[in-house]
């Protein structure tokens, strides 16, 4: 948990001596990539809600002027362009870490929100900034890999437990788990270990999660197969005559996959994967998906409430409702507005944001 800055020799190299130069070398290239949100006071990386790309765009730039390859997780960490061009003089960095403070607060039992299948915590700055009707602390949790660190991702339930060895707070008081996506089956494995230990829970959050395919009942996956068959057919005799062989293929391919995908936990066989994806991000996913894809949820038996989508659960047409209420009984579902992958960002997050703090009171 410790933000104690070190030499890192796998983020910098010499130290190079302060000077206003480097600092305006930095500045600049931060006004350039951050754009308008970067010129706010205090402009904080946790804070302004850029998104990862400005983020990666902003770390290639100083790397071609500077000299210096920053990890996303470590640029987080630091935040400002003050604290980075600080880093870079000194050459001094950051200790990795899974967890990392998004919002200050009182000393109430804080929230923890977990990132996604991608694993960085810009997937959930944004709804930490919007929480700001929840007086407490909110902390973060991200998987090894992105701060100079070897990634690491051997299963939901070992990335749970290394999770849990990082919890800040007090031990005597509940524990405040919400996660992102695939996040969100590692909160309940949070949960399961710290019931285990004894340890008290307070709000057990999914958000927008889904149990993996594979894992379904035969029901709802024939079902699924026979809906999905059904709009691709549609689809197949609705496109022009002169596109319909590029259809057919663009039908068939992800058919294939899907299929090899059901006998191998290969990343490049499923759902979610992307083979575009820049390799800092990609690297630390594919483990991910890997873990996802081989993750069985137990029954639990403490309360959970999933909030979710409900454009995604129209579009996926299978409600994920529908996949975990075998898992946990006492499942309260709250429906927010958005999709899978905007519901996270604004407008959509103060939705979504007051539903949490409204659990978390």
């Amino acid at each position: 948990m410790s933000d104690a800055m070190t030499p890192n020799a796998r983020v910098g190299s010499a130290p190079i001596r302060q000077s206003l130069s480097v600092k305006e070398t930095v500045l600049a290239i931060w006004e350039r990539t951050t754009g308008p949100k970067g010129q706010q006071a205090n402009a904080d990386l946790r804070h302004i809600g850029i998104g990862v790309r400005r983020v990666v765009r902003l770390l290639d730039e100083i790397e071609w002027s500077l000299g210096k390859r920053i990890p996303i997780g470590t640029a987080l960490r630091l935040g400002t362009p003050e604290a980075i061009a600080e880093a870079i003089a000194t050459d001094r960095w950051p200790e990795p870490s899974p967890l990392l403070l998004l919002k200050g607060g009182d000393d109430r039992p804080p929230l923890y929100l977990i990132a996604g299948v991608r694993g960085t915590l810009f997937e959930v700055v944004a709804l930490a900034r919007a929480s700001s009707s929840f007086p407490g602390k909110i902390w973060g949790f991200q998987p090894p890999g992105f701060e100079g660190d070897t990634p690491r991702f051997e299963s939901i339930e070992a990335t749970a437990a290394w999770y849990v060895r990082h919890l800040a707070g007090d031990p005597a008081e509940p524990v405040n788990l919400v996660g992102y996506s695939m996040g969100g089956e590692i909160a309940i494995e949070m949960a399961r270990a710290l019931r285990s230990d004894n340890r008290k829970l307070g709000l057990v959050g999914l958000i927008d999660t889904n149990v993996v395919e594979r894992h379904w009942s035969l029901k709802t996956r024939l079902r699924y197969v026979a809906r999905r068959s059904q709009l691709r057919v549609l689809g197949l005799f609705e496109a022009p005559s002169e596109q319909r062989w590029q259809t057919l293929l663009n039908i068939v391919r992800p058919l294939i996959r899907r299929l090899i995908g059901q006998f191998t936990y290969g990343a490049e066989f499923t759902r979610y994967y992307e083979s575009s994806l820049d390799d800092r991000i990609k690297v630390v996913k594919d483990l991910a998906l890997v873990a996802y894809e081989r993750y069985v949820p137990p029954v639990v038996d403490f309360p959970v409430v999933l909030f979710k989508s409900w454009e995604s659960a129209k579009r996926d047409l299978v409600d994920p409702v529908e996949t975990w209420r075998p898992k946990v009984p006492e499942l309260e579902v709250v429906e927010v507005d958005g999709n899978h992958a905007n519901m996270i960002f604004p407008p959509f997050v103060h939705g979504l944001a007051a539903e949490i703090s409204i659990r978390l009171s």
